[in-house]
């Protein structure tokens, strides 16, 4: 098993209802088909539940721990509740991520904007903070944060893309500044995903039916469909394994070849 024995911390590890399976819930129980110690934070207990019980399913259990990784104090806690139970942090997969329709750099709202930051950027940050001493102390560790080719593209989510856009380069210099420490830092850059939170957040949002939101999205991508959950799932689990043991400050796409289309 590739993640034999190794601890993992992933956030935003539930995920809202719909009719296929989230990032965070498909990383969560492929970690641990893999053999990884599951901590999964999510700022509801339902949703971490439905995950749990997911994992049930197939024999496996996880420590939940309901957090918000905007806030300092949660992401410290859910650090030292990693410790307290397993003892280390070997694997941290930083699945949050926050957006909305902002599209006018004119009519922006601050709050939207502050609030958009505060997660996808401020909340990267302040996890990694709390979970790179354990690493340090260890000598090893690998650090995964996921982004979007919004980062990259043009595309009327001007906070959102803004914010991963930086993400990218605090996760250049976290690899950089941890490399002595044989700790490892990348990044996902995911595309079009079928998951409850694309589908469901722009079928609410919109209004527009789901079947012709899929089709809309599957138009968009090079490959002519979207991706699925289990397969960003495998590259979070390549990269957290001794198999990418060399490969650290990395934006990864996985998009269907979407990011081609740019520049």
């Amino acid at each position: 098993m590739r993640l034999k024995g190794k601890v993992a911390i992933i956030t935003g590890a539930g995920q809202q209802k719909g009719e296929s399976i989230g990032n965070g819930r498909a990383a969560a129980v492929l970690f641990a088909r893999e053999g990884a110690k599951l901590v999964l934070a999510n700022r509801s207990m339902d949703s971490l539940e439905g995950t749990r019980e997911l994992l049930h399913k197939e024999g496996f259990d996880a420590e939940c721990v309901t957090a918000d990784i905007s806030n300092e104090d949660d992401c410290a806690a859910l650090v030292n509740t990693a410790v307290a139970k397993f003892g280390r942090i070997d694997i941290l997969h930083n699945n949050v991520g926050i957006g909305g329709l902002d599209g006018d750099t004119a009519r922006i709202d601050k709050n939207a904007w502050d609030h958009i930051f505060s997660v996808n950027l401020d909340g990267a940050m302040l996890i990694s903070k709390h979970t790179l001493p354990v690493m340090r102390s260890q000598r090893s560790g690998s650090i995964t944060h996921v982004s979007s080719v919004a980062a990259i593209a043009s595309s009327p989510l001007i906070a959102y893309k803004t914010s991963k856009a930086a993400l990218h380069e605090l996760v250049r210099w976290i690899a950089f500044e941890n490399a002595p420490h044989n700790i490892r830092c990348n990044v996902l850059m995911l595309g079009m995903i079928d998951t409850p939170m694309a589908i469901e957040g722009f079928h609410q949002a919109t209004g527009t039916p789901r079947d012709i939101l899929r089709k809309q999205r599957d138009a968009r991508v090079p490959m002519g469909r979207m991706g699925t959950a289990w397969e960003t799932a495998n590259v979070a689990l390549f990269l957290a394994s001794d198999e990418a043991s060399y490969i650290t400050g990395a934006v990864i796409p996985v998009d269907g070849g979407m990011h081609t289309r740019v520049g």
